[in-house]
């Protein structure tokens, strides 16, 4: 469980650094500064945010209490955009993305005590 809970971190946190840049970097991003449609800019920041998670949890990985915040967190995130996309149905890979880090937060979180269990 250990090793899928670092899977995790790491999957979480290059996919929404990932996401963070391309929703900044985009047509509605930081290019759009005075335009009033700056939506993508703000929620690529809300993505970068999330991202960190995996590094503000990372010294505190066998720390049960930390490690619990962390996975509900990240389960009702990706749930949430898992379900979001899914009515959306014009990201599918975002979807299918989103819905495996969902399903592993989710084991996870039932099975949290031996994620943090000396190796």
């Amino acid at each position: 469980m250990r090793v899928l809970f670092v899977v995790l971190l790491i999957a979480h946190l290059l996919m929404e650094t990932m996401a963070a840049v391309a929703l900044i970097g985009g047509p509605e991003g930081i290019s759009a500064a005075g335009q009033g449609a700056q939506w993508s800019m703000h929620y690529g920041f809300a993505a970068l945010a999330m991202a960190s998670v995996s590094l503000w949890v990372w010294p505190r990985r066998n720390d049960l209490a930390a490690v619990t915040v962390a996975l509900g967190l990240l389960a009702t995130f990706h749930v949430g955009l898992t379900l979001s996309l899914a009515v959306a149905g014009d990201q599918v890979g975002g979807m299918i993305g989103h819905a495996v880090l969902a399903a592993i937060s989710l084991v996870l979180i039932t099975q949290r005590a031996k994620v943090c269990a000396p190796a």
